[in-house]
């Protein structure tokens, strides 16, 4: 057959064919187009040789030209270019796969920049867009903190120089500015705790599964140095460990921290039943507040005691002890201020955002979805 000269004409066609076929084809990738097209096709001359093999088998002796031989060189022919055909398949490289992904950011990046853009030219309105994924092959990233909302809330500027919001991963500080909560025991210590050692730093933010919750706040857990904040605030015990699924990686050791905290009745845990698993129970804080009041009521009885050593004449020291507790009582109604906010971008920059009902400042321009949260 090879002797023929129909054969190496037909051969020569086929040669020819390909190149056309395969010009800009890289040789590996030809190569196994070819093998798998050899494996395909043998399966037809299969077919036609169990019909008639002298078709197939044209040369030898022709006791030879047999179904079983014909089949023999088939199934041979299959498996050896299946077998080359796996070998030769161009595969994707490491270096393929990350140009590929590199590419993929890159179009990412270009999409995000030309959305800022557009949101930029109006800054009051309320922004629809679904938060850009933060979330790479690194698990942490470096920021600057622009501002500090709450013990466990803050402002970040991200390399790109967007603000993000960041909330700390598993704990949960007490509130100071919830629409419908008054600022509970230790949540403006957190706050001033956490503002000392975040404001103006770099710090580095490590994620774990989720990425943001379901207010579009960054989730991380946030380093200064070589220190976890969240375990700072736990250990000084202006925070309870707060779980929520599936962001759960270093819940044992914060459980261990908050341990420590409790026995040693820090912050938080100095009133009794006041943190829970559940949060901050402020019905328990309201019987506590009630005992100091009730202790401030005997105190104008020594004031009467003090009248009979009027002989001596210490008019100075009767008039002192009647000073002090009128003043005790005129501190607590004075935090009354006057503070104005044109619009949101007032706001951001005073670092008051977001806004609360019935912070200074709040106003209905300033909260346009009437939820008591006003520049988002």
């Amino acid at each position: 057959m090879l002797r023929s000269k129909k054969f190496l004409i037909s051969l020569s066609i086929i040669a020819l064919i390909e190149i056309l076929i395969f010009t800009g084809i890289s040789f590996r990738d030809a190569i196994a187009i070819n093998f798998f097209l050899i494996s395909f096709v043998a399966i037809p001359i299969w077919i036609i040789g169990l019909i008639k093999p002298s078709l197939i088998i044209r040369w030898g002796d022709p006791t030879k030209k047999t179904r079983k031989a014909v089949t023999t060189y088939s199934l041979i022919t299959i498996a050896i270019s299946l077998i080359l055909f796996v070998v030769t398949i161009p595969k994707v490289t490491t270096v393929e796969q990350g140009n590929s992904v590199a590419k993929e950011k890159i179009v990412e990046n270009v999409n995000k920049t030309e959305s800022t853009e557009k949101v930029s030219t109006s800054v009051d309105t309320k922004q629809n867009i679904e938060p850009a994924s933060l979330m790479s092959s690194a698990e942490t990233i470096e920021v600057q903190v622009i501002s500090v909302t709450d013990g466990d809330t803050f402002t970040v500027k991200l390399q790109d120089g967007t603000s993000e919001k960041v909330r700390l991963i598993l704990i949960d500080t007490p509130e100071t500015k919830h629409p419908s909560k008054p600022v509970q025991p230790f949540g403006l210590e957190a706050s001033a705790y956490t503002a000392e050692i975040l404001t103006g730093k770099t710090v580095k933010l490590e994620y774990d599964v989720s990425e943001r919750d379901k207010y579009g706040r960054i989730l991380a857990y946030a380093y200064v140095g070589d220190k976890m904040v969240n375990e700072m605030l736990l250990e000084k015990g202006l925070a309870r460990v707060a779980v929520y699924q599936p962001d759960v990686k270093y819940v044992d050791q914060f459980r261990e921290i908050q341990k420590k905290a409790q026995s040693a009745k820090l912050g938080i845990w100095s009133i009794e039943d006041y943190a829970t698993d559940k949060g901050y129970d402020d019905t328990v804080v309201a019987k506590v507040s009630t005992q100091p009041t009730a202790t401030v009521k005997p105190s104008p009885k020594p004031v009467a005691t003090l009248k009979p050593v009027e002989t001596k004449k210490p008019a100075a020291q009767t008039k002192k002890p009647t000073a002090a507790p009128t003043k005790k009582p005129t501190a607590t109604p004075q935090p009354v201020q006057d503070v104005y906010y044109k619009n949101c971008s007032a706001v951001r920059a005073a670092g008051a955002d977001p806004i609360y009902a019935g912070d200074p400042g709040y106003s209905r321009k300033l909260d346009r979805d009437g939820d008591g949260i006003g520049c988002e």
